[in-house]
């Protein structure tokens, strides 16, 4: 991750709904010594009125996506993707309390996995196989339902070949 990704995580509040458009406006030492530029706030975000922290929204032309988005608390996990990128369009990412972005083990927690349940490869290829998943919780509910259906229609084949015994017994 690029040192200006991480700068402008530590800057994204710690608060709900917050994501790019509460970037301050300032310029930031990041961690391999550049110093950022000021954004360039070109209109206020009338739409979305004022951030989680209360201040009011900004719009920078400097974001090409809507990203950098954090994830909440009382919210919900709106997607697990294969590949969590702080400046990706595919949903949030960003800790609720912490600069950072989620681990591999949350995005598991997120699909339904057990804490024992084990990913193998670096860390891109575990949140592959997060991302990809179906999520456990959910192929156990599809095998049981797969499971009472071939059951019924057992219990039905069943049936109906004791109507047909019954009446051959009933002819002869």
């Amino acid at each position: 991750m690029s040192a200006l990704v991480e700068g402008r995580m530590r800057y994204i509040p710690l608060a709900p709904d917050s994501d790019w458009r509460d970037l301050p406006n300032i310029e930031v030492r990041l961690k391999d010594g550049t110093l950022t530029k000021k954004l360039r706030y070109t209109h206020h975000d009338k739409k979305n009125g004022r951030s989680g922290t209360g201040a009011l929204r900004g719009v920078c032309t400097c974001f090409p996506c809507i990203c950098l988005f954090r994830l909440e608390w009382d919210g919900f996990f709106s997607t697990t993707v294969t590949n969590p990128e702080p400046m990706g369009k595919q949903g949030r990412v960003l800790h609720p309390e912490q600069h950072r972005v989620v681990s591999v083990r949350e995005c598991a927690h997120s699909q339904g996995f057990p804490d024992t349940y084990r990913f193998f490869g670096n860390i891109l290829d575990k949140h592959r196989q997060v991302g990809n998943a179906v999520p456990p919780p959910l192929s156990r509910a599809i095998g049981l339902e797969i499971k009472r259906c071939i059951t019924e229609k057992m219990k039905e084949e069943q049936a109906s070949e004791n109507i047909k015994q019954e009446k051959m017994e009933l002819s002869d």
